[in-house]
């Protein structure tokens, strides 16, 4: 499978659930899918409210022939600066998941060791406002592997299930 496949697979498949804005801000990067959940619970009537929680995730896809370290490094510090401005954090926020998704025909071995070990989380208010949470994958045609950080593996179970089962 190639990467225009696996990316023409994803955008049919992730526009269920995610609000798909195409972007061509940072190189490389074709899409934002943005998914915003509330969830609450109360007693007899909306005003004896228990419990309010705000999850929040940013799937950014990045599109390269050749995944490298400078790539993966730049793309990184973009999303770095941009995920903020779309995020809602504050009270009743319990969790945001940031995901840079790179779609490659091959990879080079510097580059998916980092990602493998990039790690980047952030609690607010003593997580009183909830967290932040990077889960990196790289969907590797040439090798027909689909690869993870250690935050990002629910993130391989379903990519595995779109790009191999549908």
């Amino acid at each position: 499978m190639n990467p225009d496949e696996v990316y023409v697979k994803l955008m049919s498949s992730l526009g269920a659930c995610y609000n798909i804005n195409l972007c061509n801000d940072a190189e490389f990067l074709k899409a934002r899918c943005d998914y915003f959940e509330h969830a609450e619970n109360f007693i007899v009537s909306r005003k004896a409210n228990l419990w309010s929680a705000d999850s929040e995730e940013f799937m950014y896809i990045f599109q390269v022939p050749t995944l490298t370290k400078e790539i993966f490094l730049s793309s990184i510090q973009y999303i770095e600066s941009d995920w903020k401005n779309h995020a809602h954090i504050g009270p009743g926020h319990m969790y945001t998941y940031i995901t840079p998704l790179f779609i490659c025909e091959n990879a080079e071995k510097d580059a998916v060791k980092l990602l493998k070990r990039f790690r980047k989380y952030k609690s607010y208010r003593f997580s009183f406002w909830g967290w932040s949470e990077f889960h990196t994958a790289l969907v590797d045609c040439s090798a027909g592997k689909i690869t993870t950080n250690m935050s990002g593996r629910c993130v391989k179970k379903s990519l595995g299930r779109i790009i191999h089962n549908s």
